[in-house]
């Protein structure tokens, strides 16, 4: 990219969140991949013909939106969507004694149809467009606790099926991440308690008609463009929903 690509009409160059914007086209072009570092600020500064605190406080913002990593000593690293992002960022259920795990992640079905009115809406789809659906149940402390119900748009996830999404090395949003340039950098969630239905009864351990905790959450990439639509039904006999603020100052 030349400089002029980042100059105004006055030959000025813009502001910073044209700087972020173009690093955020790397990343989802695949020319930085997740885990890769991102070239140092001096070199970055050149590229854009800006000064090195404009490129600073772009990056800053990516690593404050959990996009970048910045690791002492190494540089500046695109984030993976692992294990330990997953749990810091998404994975709000813990004991009640606040024991947090990793949860053991069980394929219930897998089926490709189209999306209801209300999935289409929430996904910003075209009428019934093509959608995968699947089911996963999370065990923690070896029992069953979450029936997670998962919508995405099959259009995003070309060549998806049921072996790749079940054998995947790490989560689900890693491989959307590695398989498919799609990174989930953030989510709108909508919580509230509900009667178990017979199907999350069964699959949990519950009657029908106890008293469950319902996730809805519409996962974000880029642009809070919409990724994923995902229903998480928890028992919560045992383990709460935590959401952590911390201070900005």
């Amino acid at each position: 990219m030349t400089s002029s690509s980042l100059a105004g009409r006055s030959g000025i160059p813009l502001l910073y969140r044209e700087v972020k914007k173009q690093l955020i086209a790397d990343i989802q072009s695949g020319a930085v991949a997740p885990g890769g570092a991102l070239p140092n600020e001096s070199d970055l500064a050149k590229r854009f013909d800006v000064s090195i605190g404009t490129v600073r406080r772009a990056v800053d913002e990516l690593v404050a939106d959990n996009i970048l990593v910045r690791q002492q000593g190494r540089g500046t690293f695109v984030g993976r969507l692992d294990r330990a992002r997953f749990m810091f960022q998404f994975f709000k259920i813990a004991a009640r004694d606040g024991t947090r795990e990793f949860p053991q992640v069980r394929l219930h079905s897998f089926a490709r149809s189209r999306a209801t009115p209300a999935e289409a809406r929430a996904l910003a789809l075209q009428g019934a467009a093509p959608v995968f659906r699947i089911e996963n149940i999370l065990a923690l402390q070896g029992r069953p606790v979450i029936h997670d119900h998962i919508v995405i748009a099959a259009a995003l996830f070309p060549g998806l099926g049921k072996r790749m999404f079940e054998q995947r090395a790490g989560t689900v949003y890693e491989l959307y991440q590695s398989a498919f340039g799609l990174t989930i950098v953030g989510a709108d969630e909508r919580v509230r308690a509900q009667a178990a239905g017979e199907s999350s009864a069964r699959l949990l351990g519950l009657s029908p008609g106890d008293s469950v905790l319902r996730i809805e959450r519409l996962a974000l990439t880029f642009d809070n463009k919409p990724a994923e639509f995902r229903v998480s039904i928890v028992d919560t006999r045992e383990f709460d929903y935590v959401s952590s603020a911390q201070p900005t100052a």
